[in-house]
């Protein structure tokens, strides 16, 4: 009876993710067909990196966060992608970023075509690679914080300021050594970045003193001080829980705490998928050793 009960459980498994699947490749092919031959947020980056090298403003003062091809993003992404965009056109750099994407997704669905579509199925996901901005890339670089080194989160961080909440977490959890490294290897990128160019982070740090803290650039009108607030509560909750449930955790607080919280940046919360499919081992609780006074009981 059991094995019958456990068959019925990985066949019914199956089924909801070839329905999931299905439904999450007719989502990304009317995305493919409709909006990959357009422009859209990579654009922006590709701008960028373009305004670089021919020594323009990086940022606009007068854009809002609904105008098109805005770059709002730390000086360090458009530095790192300027010596692309100046080998690679425009339309180039566009099929480029929607093969970063899909690998992002592939690698995050642990290989598995049918997951990785099935993930396509959660509606964040199949905007994202409408929209096309970085939530693929940073929930890779969440899991590999995790996972792997916590230096990542450094990396994350240079491009959405938010995933420094996992350098907090690991900092909680115990592994000063990790968020002493972490910290580190961004300061040594942040060092870097302000060296190659000042005048960059000067209009950056503009541009986050004009919108202010108050700011709602969300699909939720709450001011991003309140956002972060709140992210920073859920990560301290986070460290405090196992693993596999603080974790996850972790990458929900992350999200909250975005700059922008459209519908897309939901998309982040991919890097929950290969985390609940290898959860990390539950942190061993210590027995304290109680000494042997030799005395019979």
């Amino acid at each position: 009876m059991i094995r019958r009960d456990r068959t019925w459980e990985l066949t019914s498994r199956r089924i909801l993710l070839l329905v999931l699947a299905a439904i999450g490749a007719c989502l990304l092919l009317v995305v493919a067909v409709y909006q990959w031959p357009q422009p859209a947020d990579e654009h922006a980056y590709w701008l960028a990196g373009q305004r670089l090298l021919q020594g323009l403003p990086l940022y606009d003062p007068s854009a809002t966060s609904i105008t098109p091809y805005a770059y709002w993003y730390p000086p360090i992404v458009a530095q790192v992608l300027a010596p692309i965009v100046a080998m690679v056109p425009s339309a180039v750099f566009g099929w480029l970023w929607i093969v970063l994407m899909l690998g992002c997704l592939f690698w995050l669905a642990g290989r598995n075509v049918l997951v990785a579509l099935a993930m396509c199925a959660f509606p964040p996901i199949a905007v994202e690679f409408s929209s096309r901005n970085v939530h693929l890339i940073i929930a890779v670089l969440l899991v590999l914080g995790l996972r792997r080194w916590a230096g990542w989160f450094s990396l994350a961080a240079a491009i959405k300021l938010a995933p420094v909440l996992g350098i907090g977490y690991v900092a909680l959890r115990g592994r000063w050594r990790d968020a002493l490294v972490a910290t580190g290897f961004g300061a040594i990128l942040l060092v870097f970045s302000v060296a190659l160019g000042p005048d960059l982070w000067r209009q950056f740090i503009d541009v986050l003193v004009a919108r202010g803290p108050v700011d709602a650039s969300a699909f939720v009108p709450v001011p991003y001080i309140a956002r972060l607030v709140l992210g920073v509560v859920l990560m301290v909750v986070a460290s405090r829980l196992e693993p596999r449930f603080g974790e996850p955790l972790l990458v929900v607080a992350v999200t909250v705490a975005l700059p922008t919280l459209w519908f897309t940046a939901l998309a982040t919360l991919a890097a929950i998928v290969p985390l609940v499919r290898e959860p990390a081992p539950a942190t061993r609780a210590t027995t304290p050793v109680v000494p042997q006074t030799g005395l019979a009981a």
